[in-house]
């Protein structure tokens, strides 16, 4: 089918498009993710979160059995067993109810402390607020109350946040008579000092798929017949690079998500301290780099294509009338001067 006036939008030029846009987007929401005028929304984008709001739930006593009661004997027949697994479900079910209240107050405990409920670092800042409508709702979703300055590289210092939380807080306590951890300060050390990493990575992965985004504009507005390679060229070596820089930003953050969460919860487990992987984040980070993959992906076709097959078929007929024509006229014209010599 001929294209009308020589103009076309290839499939090659289209899907990545598309694709490097998607990956744009999405290095742009990881990045910026926890700043801004949608840091509510895009909090769930968090590399690492620490959960406080079981903090210190250990000082609350919970109800257990005390001591074994008495076994009744079934010497007469009145069925004296199955009034004790009675008694046992009642007793059951009021222990049950008690913990219940146990872990409602403990959720509590973090709001009456004057600490927030949970912590959270991003690619290029630290949130902190509480889980609405409450820690143990299902479905719990993130209220953010603070974050800090956009800036490369941040810090999150936990200890010295709760430490001065607790000291202005309405029950005035020292931090000192619940002190957290070194080990969860060192092991949100180790996820601070990979962050000034990530971002860069982050920055050159967002940059290359806008560029990439941009070049393909520019070539839509071309005519098919005059893509030449080195434009092709130039578009994979964007793709590449950016789908490079996001899967290498991707790795680090994965690998250290995953160890502090791990390294968090080992250690904050008997003083109510938790640590949530950043799964959303983690997914829209190796899906940027799945769709600058897939449009590499295309652009290595095109350049492996042979050429008169990138362009029309008017364009490739039109060449090859080109090339014919003056072969025909030469091959016309050694006719004509042998005629004239022969006969003269």
């Amino acid at each position: 089918m001929a294209v009308k006036r020589g103009y076309a939008r290839p499939l090659t030029v289209v899907i990545p498009t598309l694709l490097s846009l998607a990956g744009f987007v999405l290095a742009m929401i990881a990045l910026f993710a926890g700043s801004g005028s949608q840091k509510q929304s895009l909090e769930k984008y968090h590399i690492i979160a620490v959960n406080m709001s079981t903090f210190g739930h250990n000082l609350i006593p919970t109800s257990s059995s005390s001591g074994s009661q008495p076994t009744a004997t079934n010497d007469d027949g009145f069925g004296w067993d199955d009034i004790q697994d009675g008694l046992d479900d009642i007793e059951g079910q009021i222990t049950d109810e008690l913990n219940d209240i146990a872990n409602d107050v403990a959720d509590q405990l973090s709001r009456e402390l004057g600490i927030s409920q949970w912590y959270s670092v991003h690619v290029m800042t630290a949130c902190e607020g509480n889980f609405a409508p409450n820690a143990t709702s299902p479905g719990a979703w993130y209220n953010t109350t603070n974050c800090t300055a956009q800036s490369a590289g941040v810090n999150l210092n936990l200890t010295e946040i709760i430490q001065r939380e607790l000291n202005n807080g309405p029950l005035k306590i020292n931090a000192a008579d619940i002190p957290i951890p070194d080990s969860i300060q060192q092991s949100l050390d180790y996820v601070n000092k990979f962050l000034l990493a990530t971002f860069v990575l982050y920055v050159l992965g967002a940059g290359f798929s806008g560029l990439c985004f941009l070049s393909c504009i520019v070539l839509l507005t071309l005519r098919r017949d005059v893509i030449g390679r080195g434009a092709i060229l130039f578009n994979m070596l964007l793709a590449l690079l950016a789908a490079l820089s996001l899967a290498v930003g991707a790795a680090i953050a994965t690998a250290i998500s995953k160890r502090g969460a791990s390294e968090i919860n080992d250690q904050g487990a008997d003083i109510g301290i938790s640590a949530i992987e950043g799964t959303p984040f983690m997914i829209i980070s190796w899906v940027a780099f799945a769709v600058m993959f897939v449009a590499l992906a295309f652009w290595t076709v095109s350049c492996c294509t042979p050429r008169r097959q990138l362009g029309s078929p008017a364009a490739a007929t039109s060449a090859y009338n080109r090339e014919k024509t003056p072969r025909a006229s030469s091959d016309s014209n050694r006719g004509l001067l042998g005629m004239f010599r022969r006969r003269y």
